[in-house]
């Protein structure tokens, strides 16, 4: 819980520098003035700094303050790169662990993917990309690790991993809400689909959520337009 915090707390941080007008090599408000700000106490706004710091957005420096770093047009576009590179992969990579797990999921593991899913539905009420891609990824983690293959389950922590960096690194905006719905209201079809073991239904209806959250990455600015698949 404290760590979400801080989490939270470092992407308003970058929210209000951008409404500030904050420029490369400028300072930034206070820590004490920070936390009558954004609602948070000093140790939050503390760590929150912290954060940013390790992720090379703004320097620490003693005695003199918090200075924003040149993150520039060239790392924000890194970043959608790697951001776009991820739901690719995760594009190709669902739909086939889905195919491959419907017919052999146990009752156990339907319930499992259910759960996982609610959480996932919990997270995307804050519209926050970083939750939600931790929520789409702890699903289909899961479905990695029901098929017992060392290198599958791999492949889905690194994408995780890859995501989960590039959307630290583009903080800042909201998920848009219709394109939140859309994507959801697939994934729960695809999840029906599953507990009913149409495979080639299943892997569609993936395929057609995983489309969905891309675009609403785009949308948002988190993947650049040429990033995902088209329908």
């Amino acid at each position: 819980m404290k760590q979400k915090a801080a989490h939270t707390a470092s992407e308003q941080i970058m929210k209000l520098v951008h409404s500030l007008g904050l420029t490369s090599g400028e300072r930034l408000p206070g820590e004490r003035d920070l936390a009558e700000r954004l609602g948070w106490s000093r140790n939050t706004v503390r760590e929150a700094i912290s954060a940013l710091a390790a992720r090379g957005l703004v320097e620490i420096r003693m005695r003199s303050g918090v200075y924003l770093c040149d993150s520039g047009p060239d790392a924000i576009c890194t970043g959608q790169r790697s951001c776009g590179d991820a739901v690719d992969a995760l594009t190709v990579l669902g739909p086939a662990l889905v195919e491959r797990v419907c017919t052999r999921c146990t009752d156990d593991d339907h319930e499992r993917a259910e759960r996982v899913t609610a959480r996932l539905g919990r997270a995307l009420v804050d519209r926050n990309p970083h939750d939600a891609w931790l929520g789409l990824m702890a699903f289909y983690g899961g479905l990695a690790q029901s098929t017992g293959n060392a290198l599958l389950e791999h492949s889905a922590e690194e994408v995780a991993t890859a995501g989960l960096r590039a959307c630290d690194v583009l903080a800042g905006n909201e998920l848009p809400h219709e394109a939140l719905q859309t994507f959801f209201a697939a994934h729960v079809e695809m999840l029906q689909a599953m507990r009913r073991r149409e495979r080639i239904q299943a892997r569609q209806l993936a395929e057609d959520s995983l489309t969905a959250f891309g675009r609403m990455l785009q949308v948002a600015g988190y993947a650049p337009q040429e990033a995902t698949h088209d329908a």
